[in-house]
């Protein structure tokens, strides 16, 4: 099968740069099951002075945005990865979350009818995000006669904001939607009706963390005091948060927190470490490969992560395949895979309080049960492999 994939956010592994790969996963697991597939990454390209601003002011905005802004002005590229063929272009946008005027849209559906009428047309068009995809996927369909797929990456939807009265007639015309959760899938057939064929996209972990997990039996002593973070150090990811929790529920700082990443609140939690005293033990690894990080999930008892706006959270599943028992966010992307006392607990997003009482649940349990918690972890996490997922979206297309 031929694919053509058009995303406005595309982290290979030779491009890792705080931005998700999972678009690249499925790609690079497409391609190791014998389909050509080819990426137009159309990122945005803001007017320069947007850059200049982003870069002065890059600490004060990824905190108060809970995300990273971009600082460097974007270039166009193509390359190769795991072999996936990646054409790099940026499209103009006069401001963030705004729709493309039309002359850009008719500029990104010519660079990708080019390739298609000197290289062949797909047989599946698909498209991650809505901006610009949406449009750009109903043109093509048009042009070609080809399906076209769409993958939301959102538990909340609002076409008309961007696209209008015109909003329901485009989605319509997709052959398919996919969704990053149940949740979403539910708000958007509450606001848009059913589309003709729906599926989870559902996120897969790595090999070498399934791997892992087969052949690290974890022991989980009690009570528990190891405690990990993987993601942005940023503000709807709440780590200083966990930080206040951990130290409520472990007065006398019996307790070690790693957290894996990088952002703006890195100062804020050491301030919050400083401020309580400088009880227990808080290390900071940077960001790192995602593959070096199963050495620290092998040496931890607790992934905890209560993100707000959290899609899909595949850092979840990866510390669930080492065994590591996850503390998730109620209704939000993981909730439903993780099961609340069964292989993991779910808290409010951003709740000391909460967050506090799991921790004192955690601490007065049995060894029998930790050791529970820990297997079913790891075996809800065998079913997510980036092999098996793949196949379930191949397969949601034919």
């Amino acid at each position: 099968m031929k694919i053509i994939v058009l995303t406005p956010i595309y982290a290979s592994t030779t491009t890792m740069q705080g931005a998700t790969p999972v678009v690249h996963y499925f790609a690079r697991e497409w391609v190791k099951m014998g389909h050509e597939v080819k990426v137009f990454h159309l990122g945005h390209k803001f007017p320069r002075p947007f850059y200049w601003i982003s870069k002065r002011f890059q600490h004060q905005l990824n905190t108060r945005l809970g995300m990273l802004v971009p600082v460097n002005y974007p270039k166009d590229t193509d390359y190769e990865a795991d072999g996936v063929r990646v054409f790099k272009r940026s499209i103009k946008k006069i401001k963030p979350h705004s729709r493309y005027s039309q002359r850009q849209i008719n500029y990104a559906l010519s660079i990708i009818s080019k390739e298609c009428e000197q290289n062949g047309v797909p047989d599946w068009f698909i498209g991650h995000w809505d901006n610009p995809q949406l449009e750009l996927l109903c043109a093509l369909k048009k042009r070609f006669n080809k399906p076209a797929c769409l993958v939301l990456h959102s538990n909340k939807f609002d076409f008309e904001r961007l696209y209008g009265e015109n909003a329901k007639a485009m989605l319509a015309q997709m052959d398919l939607i996919g969704f990053r959760n149940v949740a979403a899938q539910q708000d958007f057939e509450s606001k848009y009706g059913k589309p003709k064929k729906s599926f989870i996209a559902y996120s897969g972990v790595s090999e070498a963390f399934l791997k892992a997990g087969a052949t690290n039996e974890k022991t989980i002593t009690t009570p528990v005091r190891n405690f990990v973070f993987v993601g942005s150090l940023i503000n709807r990811k709440y780590p200083t948060e966990i930080l206040t929790a951990l130290s409520r529920a472990y007065p006398d700082g019996d307790f070690s927190m790693t957290y894996i990443g990088d952002g703006a609140d890195k100062e804020r939690i050491e301030a919050e470490h400083k401020r309580l005293g400088s009880k227990g033990s808080v290390k900071f690894t940077g960001r790192i490969p995602r593959e070096d990080i199963v050495d620290y999930l092998k040496q931890s008892d607790i992934f905890v992560m209560i993100s707000k706006g959290e899609i899909f959270g595949l850092v979840y599943l990866e510390a669930m395949a080492l065994g590591v028992i996850p503390i998730g966010s109620k209704n939000e992307g993981i909730d439903g895979i993780i099961r609340d006392g069964e292989n993991g607990f779910l808290c409010e997003a951003g709740n000391i309080d909460d967050l506090t009482k799991v921790l004192n649940e955690l601490k007065n349990l049995s060894s029998d049960k930790l050791f529970s918690l820990s297997n079913n972890a790891k075996f809800t996490a065998q079913a997510f492999s980036d092999r098996g997922v793949a196949e379930k979206y191949i397969n949601a297309l034919l």
